[in-house]
């Protein structure tokens, strides 16, 4: 495991990557859209409140543990000690998730005491169930990425019937929470099924490993608990200050806008091992693989802005139904974070591939402190709105602070130095598309194909990256940068 994967087994991965992204998070969207349509607002604004509580609650219980994981099989020369490093993952993870499920329903009892016993433990029990999916750093870790769209087609499908089930018997929103627990736990079976070929998939405790993991996974753990904060923190202001049918317009938004992180994801799934073994003798490789990943990201990313940006209460009102269109222009402000997701994900990697967790939990440590103290001040005055800019701004700092970080200061200011004029550009062409064209299907059609001839005849798209397309698609021959 210890040489980075041949460009034909990567572009394999990558492809396996984005089905099981589209799978997972294109799923979990659809999935959404029919909560949606299935509850009134209120109740999906309780089943998005008690999912942000939840959010807190999955980190304590991987407590980072999957990067780290994936850094260790990367790197590991040793074949024979596999199978202890998974066993030890799988055990540590889940005492961590019966805690946390515990904690899940004496806090939710205090903070949420409206949703009920039985959904707290109904998510409780999900926690718990989730436990098998340490198994995916295996898998992310030995390049079978197909096993992935595998285990999220398993979790979305049965979460989906399920769903469906008990809104026919009458539960519906326990249905909701149910049918997500299911679907933790038929895709908890479905990777311990997938790894018996590779490790005996059940727990054994190794207190070699577990701390191991926690050594490095409890700087990752709080980061998630400060990037979930920065993401969710919002969620629980507007619950407590507007109630939850406001939640329910914010989080409409924010589900739509979290998708578009797909894509970076899950490139990313294969491209960190790759970052952690180049990081051992090939520092120039790692930096234009880096640089390379964000460019294409930025530019894949804005078009989808602008079309959602410029849309945004006409694909609210047919994805999730008229009573969502009010949520408009939250959409408006959280579609950007797609642009963040772009340059953050694989800044988070290049942080995670040099051991740099600690400078992460600093960075956002700063992002969720902001996010916290500006939403306090503007959900009162703004509502929903006010969470979702101060959520985009609390990002953008996060990641500005990324420059004074010697060890990534040169990384950030080569991934960074070709986007300015894109992104001026998209932000020109929604601003346009918003006056002239109000939210029709025409403006946002001709905003995209301006920034497409835009950046063609300035040469911002070139030659190369016509080339890197050809390799990709396998019309031509693939190199490693550097």
């Amino acid at each position: 495991m210890g040489q980075p994967p041949s460009s034909a087994t990567r572009a394999r991965s990558t492809l396996f990557a984005l089905v099981a992204m589209a799978l997972d998070k294109g799923g979990g969207v659809l999935v959404l859209l029919l909560l949606a349509r299935l509850l009134a607002p209120e109740d999906f604004g309780r089943y998005a409140a008690l999912m942000s509580l939840l959010a807190f609650l999955q980190i304590a219980a991987e407590f980072g543990q999957e990067p780290v994981l994936v850094r260790l099989l990367a790197q590991q020369r040793a074949a024979g000690r596999v199978d202890d490093l998974v066993r030890g993952a799988i055990s540590m993870r889940l005492w961590l998730a019966v805690a946390a499920g515990l904690v899940l329903v004496a806090a939710g009892r205090l903070v949420m005491p409206s949703l009920g016993v039985g959904a707290l433990a109904l998510a409780a029990g999900g926690l718990v169930a989730s436990a098998g999916m340490a198994l995916r750093a295996l898998f992310r870790a030995v390049q079978r990425i197909e096993a992935l769209c595998v285990i999220a087609l398993m979790r979305v499908g049965t979460f989906t019937v399920a769903l469906i089930a008990g809104h026919l018997l009458g539960y519906g929103f326990l249905a909701a929470i149910g049918g997500w627990a299911l679907g933790q736990l038929a895709a908890s079976l479905t990777a311990a099924a997938l790894a018996r070929s590779r490790v005996a998939p059940g727990p054994r405790w190794s207190g070699e490993v577990a701390g191991r993991l926690a050594r490095s996974g409890w700087a990752l753990a709080a980061n998630a608990f400060l990037l979930t904060t920065t993401l969710r923190v919002g969620h629980l202001i507007v619950l407590r200050l507007e109630g939850p049918a406001a939640v329910g317009h914010l989080a409409a938004g924010a589900q739509l806008a979290e998708a578009f992180a797909l894509l970076p994801e899950a490139v990313m799934l294969t491209l960190l091992p790759v970052l952690s073994a180049y990081e051992i003798d090939r520092p120039a490789a790692q930096r234009a693989l880096g640089a390379q990943a964000v460019r294409w990201f930025v530019l894949l990313a804005l078009p989808v802005i602008i079309v959602v940006s410029v849309l945004a209460p006409t694909l609210l009102g047919v994805l999730y139904g008229p009573a969502y269109v009010e949520g408009a222009a939250a959409l408006r402000i959280l579609a950007w974070l797609a642009l963040l997701a772009a340059t953050g994900t694989v800044f988070t990697n290049l942080l995670i591939a040099r051991g740099l967790e600690r400078s992460l939990l600093a960075v956002n440590a700063i992002g969720s402190g902001l996010t916290l103290g500006l939403s306090l001040v503007a959900v009162p005055r703004f509502g929903f709105v006010g969470a979702a800019a101060a959520t985009l701004v609390a990002s953008v700092v996060s990641q500005a602070v990324l420059l004074a970080l010697a060890p990534m200061r040169a990384d950030v200011a080569a991934c960074l130095r070709p986007l300015p004029g894109p992104i001026a550009l998209a932000i020109v062409l929604v601003l346009g598309g918003i006056v002239l064209g109000g939210s029709s299907v025409t403006a946002a059609g001709v905003a995209v194909a301006i920034f497409a001839i835009v950046l063609v005849a300035t040469g911002a798209v070139g030659a190369p990256d016509w080339a890197l397309i050809r390799r990709a698609a396998g019309l031509g021959g693939a190199r490693d940068p550097g």
